[in-house]
């Protein structure tokens, strides 16, 4: 085995991506340390658009019909939906333009948004974005029939349509199920150990634990210049409780073009960390963003949840430090009940050519 100076790499563990930056423009309650979602060029284009089912476009943009009227796009007041006459593969509606949606003008729009678009529009276009797609549309008929909510009998819906109608019916469970689906996303984790013995029961935050934990971090992430807005979900899968804690990131500030002039757009992206917490282990996973962050969430949720601030010392669980050692990593004479260990493979990533050896 080749040794030479290096980047030790390990696969993430399975479990749950760093999400998107979701982003917003400058404006009164940004200031106030709001923090809202990103537009995303990839859903938001034309085609995307007119793959949505033309009547749920409408009824989700009608209540924003002012402000897009300002941005040069009028809504019209009804649709020509008679598939026999003006159908044109692709999405497009061969019908006079008081009867149709300028797509192209609804990207535009979209693509570049302003300080004063309805906080409601940008949250429903990040929350649509995220569930428009095969897994979001199982997880969200899935929610329909438990909460008997009735989306018709048609057969013909696609995930965009399914994820419009949702924010049409009930936007709260919308924003819950992202939530959940967020947290399904694979992320590597790292894993730390209570000192208590034994380990406490714990059966789920109760919300004035929540509110306490959200106070706390929220005073932090102030602290931290990522703004007010912190706000945490718990979930519980078997005997694991799974919190997804959302914030805002630091200010960033890019050139953009406004009127045919250049000029700077200034937002607040939106970040997503997960901690899980086995119980019967007394185990907590951590995914975030650096070690200053990960040390605040550990000693929050120790304080809120379990009334210890050290309740999680700290120490991380798992190490992969000692393997810089070389091969006097597989000393295990001290370790009781251990008889050898065999190395089978190491893989390096270098930072120059050969890239990996």
């Amino acid at each position: 085995m080749r040794e030479r100076p290096g980047l030790f790499r390990t696969r993430p563990m399975a479990g749950l991506i760093n999400p998107r930056k979701p982003k917003v423009p400058q404006t009164d309650k940004f200031q106030k340390g709001w923090v809202m979602p990103t537009l995303s060029a990839k859903f938001l284009n034309r085609s995307t658009l007119r793959s949505i089912r033309p009547d749920l476009l409408l009824a989700w943009l009608r209540p924003s019909a002012d402000y897009l009227k300002s941005r040069g796009l009028t809504l019209p007041d009804a649709l020509d939906l008679d598939p026999s006459t003006n159908w044109i593969g692709g999405g497009a509606w061969d019908v006079p333009p008081s009867r149709r949606i300028d797509y192209d003008k609804l990207a535009e729009v979209f693509m570049s948004p302003t300080a004063d678009m309805p906080a409601k529009l940008l949250e429903s276009v990040f929350l649509i974005q995220e569930m428009a797609n095969p897994p979001g549309m199982d997880l969200l008929l899935a929610a329909a029939e438990a909460h008997g909510m009735d989306f018709g009998h048609r057969d013909d819906l696609s995930p965009a349509d399914v994820a419009v109608q949702f924010w049409l019916m009930n936007p709260r469970l919308l924003e819950n199920l992202h939530s959940c689906h967020e947290m399904a996303r694979p992320r590597s984790f790292r894993y730390f150990s209570t000192d208590a013995s034994p380990v406490p029961a714990f059966d789920g935050p109760t919300p004035a634990q929540v509110a306490d934990l959200e106070e706390r971090l929220n005073s932090f992430y102030v602290a931290w210049k990522c703004g007010k807005g912190a706000r945490v979900f718990s979930y519980q899968q078997e005997r694991v409780w799974w919190f997804l804690v959302r914030h805002g990131a630091p200010c960033r500030r890019e050139g953009a073009m406004e009127d045919g002039k250049p000029t700077s757009v200034c937002y607040r992206p939106q970040k997503h960390d997960v901690l899980k917490y086995d119980g019967g282990r007394g185990e907590i996973a951590v995914n975030c963003c650096c070690d200053r962050e990960r040390r605040v969430l550990l000693r929050h949720f120790g304080s809120a949840l379990f009334g210890r601030h050290d309740f999680f010392p700290g120490t991380a669980k798992y190490s992969l430090a000692p393997l810089v050692q070389g091969r006097s990593c597989l000393a295990c004479a001290n370790q009781f009940g251990i008889e050898r260990i065999n190395l089978i493979e190491v893989e390096f990533y270098f930072r120059e050519q050969p890239w990996n050896a």
